[in-house]
């Protein structure tokens, strides 16, 4: 063994000797570098997901939502913040609650809160760029969620919204309410706890690894100054294009979140920061896609509406602090 660590670590000293200066190895030490930064906090976002799932399931949330028949559009925020559930998971989610009986306003509080924050996110977030904006995207996440619901029971009192549902979702995204956590035995809580680590690990760690690529290519590839003056130099628009590119750029946070962070040592607004982040998880293409297919186009572009304005919003307060 000792042999072939030697053998190993000779490799490496010959290929950084032959890289030495180059752009390759500049970038291999960006990704070294980025990686030590934030890979402790990709475990712990991934850990406490993974618990967190073992004792909120989907459908345990909607058993939640099926028993609480006063739930708050404030508790439904809390909910989406909290469940580490997907967007394809949320959104069938959402259908079936609404079959039976939960009102608008808390479905759209939990849809519109649900894509911007997560455990993962949250940890991931904090160690990139501290828990300011940690906290900041955890406030946007809380301030949309309500005024999404408040918006929806408002139209609704004046009759004013109309339908929530397509017409053609009837039979679409069953979600099954049985707790299958309630008799389980610590060996199967184990394995459970295994399954999910090993699947989000697998799931969110590629994305991770990209994203970090990325954000080594762009460090040490853009010109410092053309991302000052295209970005960074006015405020306001760089906000505004943080917003607009958060729409088709966005892939997964965990991918994102390095990239930002590299933009922001080369300039970026924290304020843009932001923008992107409520933006982009809340219109990527998996989230339009699976959304136009089950709601009216009025709530559809409502949805489009609160989020867009709300990152801009955001984005601009936070870049006067």
């Amino acid at each position: 063994m000792g042999a072939f660590l030697q053998y190993v670590g000779s490799i490496v000293s010959r290929v950084q000797y032959y890289l030495e200066g180059s752009y390759t190895h500049r970038v291999l030490l960006t990704v070294v570098d980025l990686f030590g930064q934030l890979w402790y906090f990709f475990v712990a976002g991934i850990l406490i997901t993974a618990v967190i799932s073992l004792f909120w399931s989907r459908e345990s949330v909607a058993a939640f939502f099926r028993r609480s028949s006063g739930v708050s559009i404030i508790g439904a925020v809390i909910v989406g913040i909290v469940s580490p559930m997907p967007t394809y998971v949320a959104i069938p989610l959402v259908v079936a609650l609404f079959r039976i009986g939960i009102p608008i306003p808390v479905l759209f509080a939990f849809l519109v809160s649900s894509p911007l924050m997560n455990p993962v996110l949250f940890f991931l977030t904090a160690g990139a760029f501290g828990y300011e904006m940690a906290l900041a995207r955890v406030t946007g996440a809380l301030v949309l969620g309500v005024t999404a619901g408040l918006v929806t029971y408002a139209l609704a009192a004046r009759g004013k919204l109309g339908r929530f549902l397509c017409a053609d979702t009837t039979g679409f995204f069953t979600v099954g309410f049985a707790d299958h956590h309630s008799h389980k035995a610590l060996k199967a809580y184990a394995l459970d706890f295994g399954h999910q680590v090993y699947h989000l690990s697998r799931w969110a760690g590629k994305y991770f690894l990209l994203g970090i690529l990325v954000a080594a290519l762009a460090k040490n590839l853009i010109p410092l100054g053309w991302i000052v003056k295209s970005l960074g130099a006015n405020r306001t628009l760089s906000v505004l294009m943080a917003v607009a590119a958060g729409v088709p750029l966005y892939a997964c946070g965990g991918g994102t979140i390095p990239v930002m962070k590299a933009l922001q040592d080369l300039g970026l607004d924290k304020g843009a920061v932001l923008a992107f982040f409520i933006s982009g998880p809340a219109t990527k293409l998996s989230t339009i896609v699976a959304l136009k297919a089950v709601v009216t186009k009025k709530v559809f572009f409502l949805y489009l509406a609160i989020t867009l304005l709300g990152a801009t919003v955001f984005g601009l307060l936070y870049s006067l602090f």
